[in-house]
């Protein structure tokens, strides 16, 4: 899910809350051990192969975009989060926008070449070897005043994408302002079994080979052979990287460990989404067996270590790619919150008892009223209603 963000769990590092206060000569030293790439395993293609899927409980996995770029550490040991410390408050009061026009054309299976380059050199990435075996470059866009503009050497923007690009900025305008870049590609519609394949990818820019500029990303998605449930859950799960990711959200890094939690483009901050979402959510013994998961795993998404630790813990997770990696459960939950109906059978049967149940940690952004609600909701209202069309 570029980027993903393995702090999902959908692709960066999670870790639920520590203080520098009391962090320990041996706490430290464990940290550092426990220092893992923030690229979330990509999905192989029998996932996007057929078979009955439950419904909407089951998303496209992508890659979140600050992980995919650099490696970053799982420092920080759950615990309390700083007090007093003032959740930021939304100004903006949005209004829900009306369901954009779509052509469900522009969702069939496989789409013929289009000549499209990526530029050299591009700071997001100048291959598609990166989106998967059997992925093929459609169009790749620059992102100015809102409007796409082609880089690729290949015309005009096609309508198709522009349509695309229109649902994803409704969906959460106030935060499409990070968005630089927007590629379009096609996923191989008929992979082999465990064939490399994904649908999406949020990805900060490069500044170095070890640094990123969390404030500008490039959102990849692959429409060709979705329905449209499928695809708004896969632009709120790309959205959900972009959102609980960028440069508002975290500060540079300035040591090995970081004193809230380091997430590949920098420190998480300790009001962050993110941070507030895996204090809530993420328990310590929950977090721990992770992280052993995640070792007897090393990056493979189709290890058994993932599958025995879903399965221990299915209640927890609204799919399974959640559980590869903690911002890949809350890209995950995020996508259900804001694909998917409400009153849904899928939502209302989610699991509710523990603290860390899947149905809670979609209830979650609901709960946040000062600052998510306002600005996402209404976007999220529209697409839950594209979605359901």
């Amino acid at each position: 899910m570029g980027v993903s963000s393995r702090a999902n769990p959908s692709r960066g590092l999670p870790a639920l809350i520590a203080l520098a206060s009391v962090l320990s000569v041996l706490s430290i030293v464990a940290h550092l051990l426990l220092l893992v790439a923030l690229v979330p395993p990509r999905t192989p293609a029998d996932a996007r192969g057929g078979g009955p899927r439950p419904p909407r409980a089951t998303s496209r996995p992508t890659e979140s975009a600050a992980a995919a770029s650099n490696p970053g550490s799982a420092a920080g040991i759950p615990g309390d989060p700083p007090t007093g410390l003032p959740i930021p408050t939304s100004s903006a009061q949005l209004p829900e926008p009306a369901v954009p026009a779509f052509d469900d054309h522009c969702l069939r299976n496989d789409n013929p070449p289009t000549g499209a380059k990526l530029p050299v050199g591009d700071p997001f990435g100048d291959t598609v070897e990166a989106l998967g075996e059997g992925a093929e470059l459609q169009r790749v866009y620059a992102v100015r005043d809102g409007a796409l503009v082609a880089i690729d050497h290949a015309g005009a923007p096609r309508p198709c994408d522009e349509q695309v690009w229109q649902l994803l900025s409704l969906t959460a305008p106030t935060q499409v302002r990070y968005v630089a870049e927007f590629l379009i590609f096609d996923a191989d519609p008929n992979p082999d079994k465990d064939q490399f394949v994904i649908e999406g990818e949020a990805t900060p820019q490069r500044i170095t080979r070890t640094t990123v500029d969390d404030s500008h990303w490039r959102i990849s998605i692959a429409p060709n052979g979705l329905d449209r449930a499928d695809l708004g859950w896969l632009i709120a799960h790309e959205l959900a990287h972009v959102i609980s990711l960028n440069d508002s959200q975290t500060t540079p890094t300035q040591a090995p460990v970081c004193e809230y939690l380091d997430v590949g483009t920098g420190c998480l901050l300790p009001v962050a989404l993110l941070s507030r979402y895996l204090h809530a959510t993420w328990e310590d013994g929950l977090y721990d067996e992770w992280v052993t998961a995640d070792r007897q795993a090393e990056g493979d998404p189709t290890s058994t270590a993932y599958k025995d630790f879903q399965r221990r813990h299915r209640d927890a997770f609204v799919t399974s790619y959640a559980a590869t990696h903690p911002v890949e459960d809350f890209a995950e939950s995020f996508a259900m919150w804001c694909s998917v109906e409400t009153r849904s059978r899928a939502v209302s049967r989610l699991p509710r008892t523990a603290p860390t149940d899947s149905g809670h940690k979609v209830d979650w952004f609901a709960a946040q009223t000062h600052d998510l609600v306002p600005e996402l909701d209404p976007g999220c209202a529209m697409l839950r209603k594209f979605a359901s069309s």
